[in-house]
């Protein structure tokens, strides 16, 4: 019933140990450089060596057994040679430096080490050397497993260490093999999971990177569309971006507010491009048909799976919190914050800008502008926000060819 028991004992030792290691890892931000998270990982695995030792387990009086030669082969297995045998010298000095090591013991902490990491080299494909698959873990196991078991052989005197091995040889050989095969296959599929994230996230990223391609050339034809408000998206972007800044945005939330306003006028595409070059106002039948323009710009862009609500940003930039905007005469507590920033950003940079029948006006009149209309077309803390910008700030528009 003891080696049975010691087989459960040192089972659920190696479980608390692999818990170690999960926490380790969820305390890592997901930022965290690779390369960092493996030394800090090499660390921990040297550790392991030291603290499975140092709590070990007893059959009867006088043989005390534990999982070192199980720390020893992870150690291999995840860190590399190298992590192994730092991990196999601190064994080796701890042992010696509790008590005094017996050459069982230094023979069996040695012959952990190089039993599991021949196994370790010969296992592993030519194609991929740097795979850990269940086939090493399984003879790493058996090889520490064989290695602690057949150290008893050297206890001093012989006739001890003969009877040792018939009564717990086995039983050394079954703990070493399972906390080897137990701690590895977890911690396997634990890096798999870490690596189907980082893929993952490599996968968004990329994606990411795609659509805000694709937001830049639609925002760029534009330009050929309407030459004389060339900037234009790119300038309220910059402004809405300042502004989401202000209003303490995270930068993923920044980020999707920038996309958004870069275009926010692309429904302006399906307008005819001798009605937004005139040099005069528009008519009222003019007019409607640049209204459309928010409902044809969410046409364009709602079938894109963007991470952000960017085709409903541009629906409603237009819309005035008291509900006379348009397209759909929507209220403030209906409108998304993303659209209210863009709305006043667009009106800003316009009154700031040249135009084919007026000349731009100044920072001041355009400031007494929108405050005046503060709290029925604009948001007040979008305002708010944009004044101390422009007047407490120094804000200014990026130079043509910049952005944030």
């Amino acid at each position: 019933m003891s080696e049975l028991l010691y087989i459960l004992s040192t089972t659920g030792v190696t479980l608390v140990f692999l818990g170690f290691f999960i926490v380790l890892e969820l305390l890592l931000p997901s930022g965290f450089p690779v390369k960092s998270r493996k030394q800090i990982k090499n660390v921990a695995f040297v550790l392991f060596g030291v603290a499975a030792l140092k709590y070990h387990l007893s059959i009867g009086d006088d043989v005390i057994v534990d999982v070192r030669g199980a720390a020893i082969a992870i150690a291999n297995i995840f860190g590399g040679y190298w992590v192994g045998l730092a991990t196999t010298v601190v064994e080796a000095g701890y042992r010696w430096g509790v008590g005094g090591a017996a050459l069982a013991d230094l023979v069996g902490i040695a012959g952990d080490f190089l039993f599991s990491g021949v196994l370790v080299h010969l296992s592993r494909t030519k194609n991929a050397p740097n795979e850990v698959g269940l086939r090493t873990i399984l003879l790493a196991g058996i090889a520490v497993g064989i290695s602690e078991s057949t150290s008893l052989l050297l206890i001093n005197p012989f006739s001890e260490g003969l009877p040792a091995f018939e009564k717990i040889g086995m039983t050394l050989f079954l703990a070493q093999f399972i906390s080897t095969t137990l701690f590895g296959g977890l911690l396997k599929l634990q890096d798999e999971r870490f690596q189907a994230l980082v893929e993952s996230d490599r996968k968004t990223q990329a994606l990411n990177e795609i659509l805000k391609q694709s937001i830049g050339a639609l925002s760029s034809a534009m330009v050929h569309r309407d030459p004389s408000t060339a900037g234009h998206e790119k300038r309220v972007a910059d402004l809405a971006a300042a502004v989401g800044n202000e209003l303490g945005f995270d930068p993923e939330r920044l980020e999707g507010l920038y996309l958004a306003a870069l275009v926010h006028d692309v429904g302006q595409i399906e307008i005819p491009a001798e009605i937004l070059t005139r040099s005069r106002l528009f008519s009222a039948e003019e007019f409607e048909l640049v209204k459309a323009h928010c409902e044809s710009g969410y046409d364009i862009l709602r079938d894109i799976k963007f991470p952000w609500p960017i085709a409903e940003t541009v629906r409603q930039h237009h819309e005035n919190i008291d509900g006379s905007g348009y397209p759909r005469g929507l209220k403030d507590g209906q409108i998304l914050l993303e659209a209210k920033i863009i709305h006043a950003c667009d009106s800003l940079e316009a009154m700031l800008s040249h135009r084919p029948f007026r000349r731009a006006y100044g920072v001041d009149y355009a400031m007494q502008q929108i405050q005046a209309c503060s709290g029925s077309h604009y948001d007040p803390e979008v305002v708010n926000a944009c004044v101390r910008l422009f007047r407490d700030k120094g804000y200014a528009f990026p130079l043509p060819g910049k952005q944030v």
